[in-house]
């Protein structure tokens, strides 16, 4: 049972963060195709460039490269927590350490994730 949940929690892993990689690089794509230079006559551009923008909204890209560091965060989780699994089921003495050390890790992830949050309330 150990060993089909510490694998599933690194599959998962593996999965969020190629999937995040896949998706950044479909986005840089289409933001260099959004930003390429159209030679046409100034009306045929406007026109393009329109149609790009609206299509740039529609398929909510800003939200959907927002949502990378998300999925990335929740790969990096999971595969700490499949880490700290597998290390107490080897080595107790060993798998302290690294609790301690993901344990900061997440501390520090969480405070500068959330610290803008609370800069709005300071000001």
């Amino acid at each position: 049972a150990s060993s089909l949940r510490i694998n599933t929690l690194w599959f998962l892993s593996l999965t969020f963060s190629l999937t995040t990689g896949l998706v950044r690089i479909l986005c840089k794509q289409w933001l260099r195709h959004y930003q390429q230079d159209i030679s046409k006559p100034p009306k045929e551009a406007l026109a393009i460039r329109q149609f790009r923008h609206d299509a740039f909204l529609q398929c909510r890209v800003m939200d959907i490269l927002g949502a990378l560091p998300i999925l990335l965060g929740l790969g990096l989780i999971l595969f700490f927590v499949g880490l700290i699994d597998f290390l107490q089921g080897l080595n107790v003495k060993v798998s302290i350490p690294v609790t301690i050390l993901v344990g900061a890790v997440f501390t520090f992830i969480m405070v500068t994730t959330l610290a803008p949050a609370f800069q709005l309330y300071v000001y």
